[in-house]
């Protein structure tokens, strides 16, 4: 496997210098010909060279001696005559000489912060290949072949994964530059010159994770008090939804409570953030209450907020699972079926909604049936942690890439109010059931978070401290004040 590895590179760096070597001639727009005319002189020298060396070996005739010695009047001191006219060079100084291009990823990215140029970050999704994504670019035909033959040279294309992040720059909406991260620090790009060719270099520049934090009180709402002091506002939007299963921010926030948030992200080399922030650490002082969460992802776990102790959050399962206005038009429990016309019990609550108003996953979990059901319609099944489960029927459709095993978030769109299946109109019927057993949607179901234990619980712990500075303090939680010593 490693002589094969050894081999694809040597032959990539042989195509490589192949192109400079066009490149620095001037002859790129030939190249093609050339390789042709090469190929074919190269053919006719090996057929020729076996006639050229029995030609060669020639029988010298009998008693002629070659002359292989120096005369002895000669001196060695006189130069030997010269027979031909020697080759004599002319002056080079005034012969133009083709510039060197210089474009470079760090020219790109400064002229990124410049505002001269778009920078879009995006991943290879499943089933994507480079040149689908070039054409979704409107990259033309030609200059999409001349990319990818560039990075051919350094990378073979086939080995590009899903998930796999590249940097598209733009000018003026043309793509002028493609990097792509192949692993941690090192990139592969191919950048447009100024003669319209392309070319590929590999770039081992450091990108370095950086932290970034908010301090400040709220004024009326957390919300917009977060984002007055820069919070990002998919940040904002992240928070409240990792604590809503321990705070309302609706009522139970005080104009006198104080956040402490802190972000990261990755910069290249030449001061460029790639990427979105990502939450790292949320703390709000309200009153008497006090929380200090820490985004964590746990080897072999899913990602959550865990306290100093390593307690993740509990989550309340959500009672309105909508992105938009909606009534009670039937509660959980027995009722007359407006269909059957009797009385049954309803396992569920009818939630009238606009017909295609996003249903959004209750907690998160994973979906273990999505498809038609009987009288339910369309209808979806997610299984959750401690026993949970939630089902959604009724509904028009789903959102196109969920499939049975499909992992979803909570507040994550799964798909939209239909009236399928037995329905008289537009709504989402909603389930809630604990151990196989239904449970009225809108009671106090709260998914009960996890603990981390043992070594897991030391890496989190250890990781956590690099985070936030007083990380010991929020271990060790509110220490109650001393009492003065009674006097004797």
């Amino acid at each position: 496997m490693k002589i094969k590895e050894t081999l694809q590179k040597a032959t990539r760096g042989t195509r490589f210098l192949h192109r400079q070597a066009y490149r620095r001639l001037g002859l790129w727009h030939l190249h093609k010909q050339l390789d042709i005319s090469m190929a074919l002189m190269l053919l006719l020298c090996i057929v020729t060279f076996p006639i050229l060396m029995k030609c060669s070996f020639k029988k010298i005739p009998t008693g002629i001696e070659p002359d292989t010695e120096i005369s002895e009047e000669q001196s060695e001191d006189e130069p030997t005559s010269i027979t031909e006219e020697e080759d004599v060079h002319e002056d080079l100084d005034n012969v133009p000489v083709e510039k060197e291009l210089h474009v470079s990823l760090n020219e790109l990215e400064k002229r990124v912060q410049l505002g001269e140029l778009d920078m879009e970050m995006r991943s290879l999704q499943k089933g994507e290949s480079l040149i689908s994504v070039l054409s979704q670019e409107k990259v033309p035909t030609g200059e999409r072949m001349d990319i990818v033959e560039s990075l051919e040279l350094l990378i073979n294309l086939k080995s590009l994964k899903p998930g796999m992040n590249m940097m598209l720059f733009k000018e003026k909406g043309s793509l002028v530059g493609l990097s792509l991260a192949i692993k941690e620090g090192e990139t592969v790009s191919v950048l447009k010159e100024s003669d319209g060719t392309w070319t590929p270099f590999s770039h081992t520049g450091r990108v370095e994770t950086k932290t970034i934090r908010w301090e400040g009180s709220v004024d009326r709402t957390f919300s917009g008090s977060a984002q007055k002091a820069g919070v990002p506002e998919n940040l904002v939007s992240q928070i409240i939804n990792a604590l809503d299963g321990e705070i309302d921010f609706s009522t139970d926030i005080k104009s006198a409570a104080t956040f402490d948030i802190i972000a990261e992200y990755k910069e290249t080399e030449g001061g460029l953030e790639i990427g979105s922030k990502q939450l790292v650490y949320v703390g709000l002082s309200n009153g008497k209450t006090e929380l200090h969460k820490y985004a964590y992802t746990p080897k072999n776990g899913t990602s959550g907020f865990y306290d100093a102790k390593g307690r993740s959050v509990s989550k309340q399962i959500m009672k309105r699972p909508l992105k938009g206005k909606s009534r009670v038009s039937s509660p959980f429990g027995v009722r007359f079926h407006p269909i059957l016309r009797y009385k049954i019990f309803h396992k569920g609550v009818d939630l009238a909604a606009p017909m295609n108003t996003p249903i959004v996953a209750a907690a998160d979990g994973k979906i273990d049936l999505l498809g038609r059901k009987g009288g339910y319609g369309k209808y979806i099944s997610i299984v959750h942690a401690g026993g949970w489960k939630t089902a959604y029927a009724h509904m028009n459709g789903y959102r196109k890439d969920l499939k049975v095993g499909s992992y979803v978030k909570r507040g994550e769109v799964i798909g939209y109010v239909g009236s399928t299946g037995r329905s008289t109109g537009p709504h989402l019927h909603f389930e809630v059931l604990k151990n196989k057993q239904a449970v009225a949607p809108h009671g106090n179901n709260v998914i009960q978070g996890n603990q981390l234990i043992g070594f897991a619980l030391e890496q989190f712990q250890s990781w956590a401290e690099t985070i936030h500075p007083d990380f010991k303090q929020h271990l060790a939680g509110k220490i109650p004040p001393v009492p003065m010593p009674k006097p004797f």
